[in-house]
């Protein structure tokens, strides 16, 4: 989607025409002085998948690449020893962390007792490789992006980290549009976008909800930065683990050394139900997102009052209708014939029934959901902590 609109946040868009060979060598040379390093969280099931066969396979080649840290979560012996065999294609770049062993869940519940780590989750398996990698100080960048990517490329890494290894961006999102036979994204394009919609026209002008608005896939699980930011961050363990982190970000660093980077013209990986359960599936996903929008709000000192989510979800209702007729058009223009209205709506009303379930969760817990502490803060406060978890990693059997 190639255009020079100057959002709020800075915005890098695929031309048709770039460089990549050009930016790739520049990427090279500059990743002698500064290495780079992948972080995949992945459970078992999506590192054995042919999305990442083929994941593997292009980070084997690419030179820029010191390190790629596969951060395995709830997998047991057998399967751990399967995904050695499936890791040795990246030889000496490769490193398997395997989270389920007994060590690395006992330096956990060391950590737990002293400070809460909240549920298991993929922000936890993200925190978990992001406190190995700060102790062992192989490098200086770090890349994340999931297992399951279908349409995953060389470029795809070479614009993500362009933006902070060359440009020096501090913070680089990454961002794409998802169709196939039929539109995807459902919980951004009918929840993530009407909310945030919803919150600006009740709140009125809030910098931090300028700034959340202006990312164009904010779900994303691309990112790039520096590992000194990295030790800062605090996140959600849950769903809220995307939105978490742009809070995050927002708090660290000035916006204008932030930005988003469209990695690819088209995006695919595995899709989710949307599910009757209010704890799984996408229904969960909205649930979790709009708590974290919450105790963001909260926490900057905006008063959330009973009248406000009594207004909350019409607003966000009115939107996500609105957003259904142009997506309605859009794939009608793109003749998108898997297009289902039903399916939208019934999607808007499973949604709305999320944002209640978020409503009644902050009303019981209001600081949101549990937020992994910072590793820098973990070191202080157990003395030989991150050691004993490297260790643990290196060592676990």
């Amino acid at each position: 989607m190639p255009d020079f609109h100057l959002n709020y946040v800075p915005t890098f868009t695929l031309l048709s025409n770039e460089a990549h060979e050009t930016m790739e060598q520049r990427l090279s040379r500059a990743s002698q002085r500064i290495p780079i390093g992948v972080i995949v969280p992945a459970l078992f099931s999506d590192l054995a998948s042919p999305a990442m066969a083929n994941i593997i396979q292009e980070l084997k080649d690419m030179e820029f690449i010191q390190r790629v840290y596969i951060s395995l979560d709830r997998a047991s012996f057998e399967e751990f020893q399967k995904a050695q065999s499936i890791v040795a294609p990246l030889e000496e770049k490769a490193c398997l962390l395997w989270n389920d062993n007994s060590r690395v869940q006992a330096v956990m519940q060391k950590i737990d007792d002293v400070i809460p780590l909240g549920p298991r989750g993929k922000g936890r398996a993200v925190w978990t490789a992001l406190g190995y990698v700060l102790t062992k100080e192989e490098v200086a960048v770090l890349a994340f992006h999931d297992a399951d990517i279908l349409t995953y490329n060389r470029s795809f890494m070479v614009r993500l980290l362009y933006a902070v290894v060359q440009l020096r961006y501090q913070f680089a999102k990454g961002f794409y549009a998802r169709y196939g036979d039929r539109l995807y994204g459902r919980v951004l394009r009918l929840f993530y976008f009407p909310l945030v919609r919803a919150l600006r026209e009740i709140l009125g002008h809030i910098d931090f909800l300028e700034y959340m608005a202006d990312f164009r896939y904010p779900l994303s699980g691309e990112f790039a930065t520096f590992t000194s930011l990295a030790r800062e961050m605090q996140f959600p363990s849950d769903w809220g683990i995307e939105v978490g982190i742009l809070s995050e970000i927002y708090r660290l660093v000035r916006v204008p050394r932030i930005c988003q980077v469209e990695l690819v013209h088209r995006y695919d990986h595995k899709h989710q139900q949307v599910g009757a359960d209010a704890n799984a599936g996408l229904k969960k996903m909205a649930a979790d997102i709009a708590r974290t929008f919450f105790a963001q709000l909260s926490a900057q000192g905006i008063v959330l009052s009973n009248e406000f989510f009594r207004s909350l979800k019409l607003t966000y209702l009115t939107n996500a209708r609105n957003a259904i007729g142009v997506y309605e058009a859009i794939a009608e223009m793109h003749d998108l014939n898997q297009y289902d209205l039903h399916v939208e709506i019934s999607a808007v009303e499973a949604f709305a029934q999320a944002l209640d379930q978020a409503l009644n969760d902050f009303h019981q817990y209001p600081f949101g959901s549990p937020l992994i502490p910072d590793w820098r803060r973990v070191e202080v406060a157990i003395d030989g902590i991150m050691d004993e978890l490297t260790d643990a990693l290196d060592n676990p059997l």
